[in-house]
């Protein structure tokens, strides 16, 4: 029981924290880690009286501790998880059909444009008189640029466009984006997982904007942020204008850009992978006690 207490105490607890370090201009790369790790360990502590419980009916060893509190938590972790890995997981099939009809609609453009498959590390530029960009999840992932991109900003404004949205791409922040909203669907009556989109969303705009100022300077990225910051990208897209753009204009401003290199870029793409691999042994976990009990 009291580790499911800790979990919705660090639950509550851990946006807060998290916004108050992102105030402080924390490395937007080491917060997404963060909030990786957070999440695995609310999740595992909301699961552990669950499996504590199917284990003690298994194995019909003699209880001790929290008696019949401890039966009515575990069957109360149980439900919720059960709940919450459904519609988790329906989330993420409406996310992924989305991104699948945008990727497939941008395909057949590329295909009519220059009459080839889209190209990992390629820009995808449309003949589109309002400057857009963004990129795309899928196998490869796309960067997409308008013709009009280039009526408003220089080339070094560009090219730092450019490499927000590789920074996307490289960094997976649209699986944690995904993730995000998945948490969110399934465990949002926990402050941690029902603010975790915005939190996310804000989070990966500041590591690329880190990851593009590294390369090509602040003040380019300064330049191309106040001329497209009312640009509108698909909803299933990452863009480059649109989240929080004061927030990173200030900390550009600063010159903060802790956290874009190679160590950085690990820290998000880990984060996404530790929740996947939480989650399928928490999954395991169960299964297996579950075929323990038939053979009892």
């Amino acid at each position: 029981m009291w580790w499911a207490l800790a979990g919705v105490a660090a639950g509550s607890i851990a946006p807060v924290v998290l916004r108050s370090l992102i105030r402080r201009g924390t490395s937007a790369a080491a917060l997404l880690g963060t909030w990786g790790v957070m999440v695995c360990l609310v999740i595992s502590a909301l699961a552990v009286p669950a499996l504590v419980e199917l284990a003690h009916r298994c194995s019909l060893t003699v209880r001790i501790g929290d008696g019949r509190a401890g039966t009515v938590v575990g069957v109360l972790s149980a439900a919720v998880l059960l709940v919450a890995g459904t519609r988790a997981a329906w989330r993420l099939r409406a996310i992924n059909r989305s991104r699948r009809r945008l990727y497939v609609k941008h395909f057949e453009l590329t295909w009519l444009l220059t009459g080839s498959r889209p190209r990992g590390g390629g820009v995808l530029w449309l003949p589109v008189a309002d400057p857009l960009a963004y990129s795309l999840a899928g196998h490869p992932a796309v960067v997409v640029a308008t013709r009009g991109l280039r009526g408003v900003l220089d080339d070094a404004a560009v090219s730092a466009v450019l490499a927000h949205e590789r920074a996307h791409v490289a960094r997976r922040h649209h699986r944690l984006v995904a993730l995000a909203d998945a948490v969110a669907a399934g465990l949002g009556w926990l402050p941690l997982m029902r603010q975790s989109p915005s939190l996310v969303r804000m989070l990966v705009e500041l590591d690329a904007d880190a990851h593009a100022a590294r390369i090509h300077g602040h003040r380019c990225l300064i330049r191309a942020l106040r001329t497209l910051q009312r640009a509108a990208a698909p909803p299933a897209a990452l863009g480059i204008a649109g989240e929080c753009t004061q927030l990173r204009l200030d900390r550009l401003g600063a010159r903060q850009s802790a956290g874009a290199g190679r160590l950085g870029g690990a820290a998000t793409r880990w984060s996404s992978a530790l929740i996947v691999a939480v989650a399928c042994v928490l999954s395991l976990s169960a299964v297996i006690a579950i075929a323990s009990c038939s053979t009892v």
